[in-house]
């Protein structure tokens, strides 16, 4: 049963995640040019040369990809589909968490860098909700099956 529509969800979740450990996911200004480039494993400045301080929030969504391509091929156990579901929106909320922390101490050091976001950074977000989306799909499911044994 992997053509179930939360597989559709769990793979758009997993492709948002990877797209979003690939992609700058901020942008450190200092009086309107672009100073330092935040990524998911490094910060990056315009010398090429890379820090890497922000390796916490890659080492959150790798295991959150991975989970969720493990969670795919899960679907004869849906007790267990659903709460790897649940552990990957705690850890897309724990990624939102270090985002806010990394990008306020990185931009605190001169007063004129100004941190932006970019849209990539708001791609756990979308993936949160395709989780939720297809935990709700399978808990749906799972009552339908449990409505059945019932019948019988």
């Amino acid at each position: 049963m992997i053509q179930r529509i939360q597989t559709v969800y769990m793979a758009l979740a997993v492709v948002f995640t990877v797209v979003c450990l690939c992609l700058p996911i901020g942008v450190f200004c200092a009086d309107g040019l672009t100073v330092i480039r935040e990524y998911n494993l490094f910060l990056a400045d315009d010398s090429a040369a890379h820090s890497y301080d922000t390796w916490p929030m890659f080492a959150v969504l790798v295991p959150s990809a991975a989970l969720g391509i493990y969670s795919i091929f899960v679907y004869v156990n849906r007790r267990v589909q659903a709460r790897f579901c649940m552990f990957n929106v705690l850890l897309l909320i724990g990624w939102y968490v270090l985002y806010a922390v990394y990008s306020r101490m990185f931009g605190v050091g001169e007063g004129t860098v100004d941190f932006q976001p970019t849209v990539y950074a708001a791609f756990p977000c979308v993936a949160l909700i395709f989780y939720v989306m297809a935990r709700r799909a399978i808990m749906a499911d799972e009552a339908l099956v449990r409505a059945a044994d019932r019948i019988r």
